[in-house]
């Protein structure tokens, strides 16, 4: 379905929670005309689908073999897994806003005053901290991600001035973990909620709304507790604002983890799932080797932004996995870890390939994803355009034709090794 707003000075609210009913609603309303999609091949041609949302939609709505949140240690034989299982443990998700050294009087912070969070704002403040780290000079929380500046010098040290510009993405600050609500719904949640027949991206609308509230009291504090006499602070919101938004918060937040696939038969697993130790990480433990089948690269640490309960309830995360990036490897992603159960003509193109929670941690990361992408697609136009007719994803190994595949990729700038 594709919304069209119906004028042209929309501006969209930026309360997800709010807005997914409208977005994935058949029905036009007062603010969206809606054109039904229908996806189909060309006559005679095949249909190609890639999954590249950023919590596995497709996967979870057709049914196909996935995985969501921590898995055991038994299940997987991490060494940094948890001992259960917990499907609601998955990362923390982030709604992005950007403050600005401005004087506004104290109409933003007047504004998120407003603000009526679920949870009481002690429960929320108790959460926020910049983690020992100045608030303006050096490398401080303000140049962490400063996106304008108005003065001359290095950006990540000097002293910020009126006009300057930073975006908020701060662990300590609008990630939001709690699993009470859990964000992506189980299998079992989504039957529960009616979402299978009615369809709001698998999520929990309540979570949503939890994380924004977080988000827009962490903007609170900031301006309340951060702000200088000579570098007073302002909350951006607006159409003219970084985020384009009416409450300065992204469109959608930053999900760092979604449902994952479960992949075919492969590398000595009869479910293919990159693990742990694939990451180079385990010392005396030996790394598979993914270049035969390797259509992309990946490198970051294993940033695990942690899933957590309200009253402390063991979540099961896999925190003793954290890893800074320059002890982790550069790793290969093989063809096989795009490719599910099930389904012959889909592909995988973001978060949701075979992965464990652990290896999420640095598939997650945009890098990542854009080089998993681009490879899905590209491997989607060469399967159209240049390889033997009819060949599925999963009969590209069996059938020798990796090796054409990769030289592709690298005719198309990608680097599949």
């Amino acid at each position: 379905m594709r919304r069209v707003p119906r004028h042209s000075h929309y501006v969209p609210l930026g309360e997800l929670w709010r807005e997914l009913t409208s977005w994935y609603s058949w029905q036009p309303d007062a603010t969206f005309e809606k054109v039904p999609i229908r996806l189909q091949p060309p006559p005679g041609k095949r249909l190609l689908v890639i999954d590249a949302t950023d919590t596995g939609e497709l996967v979870s709505w057709a049914g196909i073999p996935h995985r969501l949140g921590s898995e055991s240690r038994r299940l997987t034989g991490e060494r940094n897994a948890p001992e259960k299982s917990n499907p609601e443990c998955t990362q923390a998700f982030t709604y992005p806003f950007a403050i600005a050294i401005h004087d506004d009087r104290g109409k933003s912070l007047n504004a998120l005053a407003q603000v009526k969070p679920g949870y009481a704002r002690a429960e929320h403040r108790q959460e926020y901290s910049l983690q020992g780290f100045p608030m303006f000079l050096g490398r401080s929380f303000f140049n962490y991600r400063r996106i304008v500046s108005t003065a001359a010098g290095d950006v990540f040290e000097s002293m910020p001035a009126p006009g300057d510009i930073t975006l908020i993405n701060w662990n300590r600050g609008n990630d939001w973990g709690w699993m009470n609500p859990s964000l992506v719904l189980t299998d079992e949640q989504l039957a529960k909620s009616g979402q299978l027949q009615n369809w709001l991206g698998g999520l929990s609308l309540d979570a949503l709304k939890n994380g924004e509230k977080h988000a827009l009291l962490f903007a609170e504090w900031l301006l309340e507790k951060q702000s200088d006499l000579d570098l007073p602070l302002t909350y951006l919101t607006g159409a003219n604002s970084p985020m384009g938004t009416v409450s300065g918060l992204s469109m959608i937040p930053y999900f760092r983890e979604g449902r994952r696939i479960l992949g075919r038969q492969a590398y000595g697993q009869t479910q293919f799932m990159m693990r742990e130790a694939d990451l180079g990480v385990e010392p005396g433990t030996k790394r598979r080797d993914f270049s035969a089948t390797a259509i992309a690269r990946v490198h970051y640490s294993i940033d695990i932004h942690g899933c957590r309960y309200r009253n402390w309830e063991p979540s099961q995360e896999a925190t003793s996995a954290a890893l800074d990036e320059y002890d982790v490897q550069p790793t290969p992603i093989p063809l096989e870890s795009l490719i599910p159960q099930g389904v012959d003509n889909l592909l995988i193109g973001g978060k949701s390939l075979a992965v464990s929670h652990i290896v999420n941690a640095v598939t997650r990361t945009h890098y990542s994803e854009w080089s998993i992408g681009a490879a899905a697609g590209a491997t989607a136009g060469w399967l159209l355009k240049h390889a033997p007719a009819n060949l599925s994803p999963a009969e590209i190994v069996p059938q020798h034709q990796i090796v054409p595949l990769q030289q592709y990729l690298t005719n198309q700038g990608l680097r599949p090794q």
